[in-house]
């Protein structure tokens, strides 16, 4: 982890007295806490009743970005997206690191075009740091490579001030790839198991081999012996796994496409990240891990 150093500290020394005088406000030490303890809900409430208790527009703006990073944490994006329209009105001397909290709510909200939106906007900005720039081009690439513009994604890594040869790497590794057909999955899903041995799940497709052959081995034992009662039930169940096996081969197909793509997005990130320095809040201090 790496202390944030860059321009944006003129933001910190506009609101450092009130930062002074908020330290050891009511709630802080709670806010703390509770982030510490993974309550990150709480942590985000306590923090924005600190925006809402502390007359300072500066200190306002720390602590609802403060909010935001908790409720991004608790996995809200929607609360956290709120917070910052409230830091945009209250510091708008905070804007990177708005930016870049921006960019993260934008891809756990799934929303690839404002998160790439986001990110490039640090990446133009002349005051951002080689830290910033360095994340920004990693969830750039992801919010592209999501949306399914490859090209995209690649130019965004390649904007990093710092090469990231194992980002690359993951990225080339996925275009060297290919998805499965979930409409073919569904036809060799026709002969029960094969929809899942094409997308490469052979436990799923054995399974279905075995029971969907005991079942037709019921059927025809049954009507052999002219049981029709029991061959009546036996085939119903059939016709269940029997259409299992080609709804199977459609879905496998689509979470062998869902899990090849989350794997060349995680080694995108490489596990970088950032957080803000609890104890110097409302100051907004970052800290990043590569």
């Amino acid at each position: 982890m790496k202390p944030l150093r860059f321009p944006f500290f003129i933001a910190a020394l506009l609101c450092a007295g009130a930062a002074c005088a908020q330290t050891n406000a009511p709630g802080l030490q709670l806010a703390r806490e509770l982030a510490a303890e993974r309550d990150h809900a709480g942590a985000a409430l306590e923090y924005r009743r600190l925006a809402l208790a502390v007359p300072e527009a500066s200190a306002r703006g720390g602590f609802f970005w403060a909010s935001a990073f908790e409720y991004l944490c608790a996995a809200e994006p929607a609360a956290a997206d709120r917070m910052l329209s409230r830091v945009e009105t209250e510091a708008p001397a905070l804007g990177l690191p708005t930016a870049l909290l921006r960019t993260e709510v934008a891809l756990a909200a799934r929303k690839w075009d404002e998160a790439a939106f986001f990110a490039d906007g640090v990446l133009q900005n002349p005051a951002a740091a080689r830290d910033e720039k360095n994340l920004a081009a990693r969830r750039y690439a992801a919010a592209e490579l999501r949306a399914g513009d490859l090209p995209s994604a690649r130019a965004g890594l390649q904007r990093a001030p710092d090469p990231a040869p194992s980002a690359l790497a993951a990225m080339d590794s996925y275009a060297q790839g290919r998805d499965k057909k979930p409409w073919l999955g569904g036809v060799l899903g026709i002969v029960p198991g094969f929809g899942y041995f094409y997308a490469g799940e052979w436990a799923n497709g054995f399974r279905s081999v075995i029971l969907n052959s005991l079942f037709i081995f019921g059927m025809v034992n049954t009507a052999q012996h002219d049981e029709w009662g029991a061959f009546t039930a036996i085939t119903f169940f059939e016709a269940t796994w029997y259409s299992g096996s080609i709804y199977g081969g459609i879905d496998a197909s689509q979470r062998y496409n869902r899990e090849r793509l989350d794997q060349a997005v995680n080694g995108v990130n490489g596990g970088a990240g950032f957080a803000p320095d609890a104890l110097k809040l409302p100051l907004v201090s970052l800290r990043f891990s590569f």
